[in-house]
């Protein structure tokens, strides 16, 4: 059985098999040219950790999504059919190491995000079946994400650094989404 029209790739491997390019999201680069970004490739990983530069084409959110009770591990950008999407991670920074993801917004927005939803310390720029892979991510706190035994040693000595920084936030408050979506909707209600 031959399969021909499926791909647009005629591209061909070692073994004589068809390499079937998937859809992805197109964007317009600074050039006007279409460009794919779905592709393991195009994502860019950017360090960011307390007091490091970042690119100057990238937007820094680290002092505005601090938030109490928890640390700020990375955001990332994609593209979606309504533009660019950024979406926050972060982790509990006392108790029992939680982590949570905001929804995307878009970036007049982000500043504000909030968690939105349970996630896992390394879900950031995992691809999931017929999602957009990010156009970069930025780790912000990369170390604390391992599922190590020295994850607790490592929490307070990155407290310690964002303290130093300057950042004003409730380490100490601990946070549970149940909580904190409770008490919005109860904000909501009463105004």
């Amino acid at each position: 059985m031959e399969y021909k029209n499926i791909s647009q790739s005629d591209n061909q491997g070692s073994s004589g098999c068809k390499i079937l390019t998937f859809p992805g999201v197109y964007y317009n680069d600074p050039s006007g040219n279409s460009k794919q970004i779905y592709n393991n490739s195009d994502s860019r990983i950017i360090p960011g950790g307390p007091g490091e530069k970042l690119p100057d084409s990238i937007p820094d959110f680290r002092p505005h999504l601090q938030r109490n009770g928890l640390i700020l591990l990375s955001w990332d950008k994609r593209f979606y059919k309504k533009g660019a999407l950024y979406t926050a991670y972060w982790v509990t920074s006392s108790g029992i190491h939680r982590y949570y993801a905001s929804q995307p917004m878009h970036i007049e927005d982000f500043a504000q995000a909030m968690p939105d939803r349970k996630s896992y310390a390394a879900e950031d720029g995992i691809d999931y079946y017929g999602e957009t892979r990010p156009f970069y991510i930025v780790h912000v706190a990369p170390e604390l994400m391992m599922h190590s035994h020295q994850k607790k040693i490592l929490r307070p000595e990155h407290i310690k650094k964002l303290k130093n920084l300057g950042i004003q936030v409730d380490f100490n408050y601990t946070y549970l989404l149940t909580r904190e979506k409770k008490r919005q909707y109860l904000d909501i209600e009463g105004a």
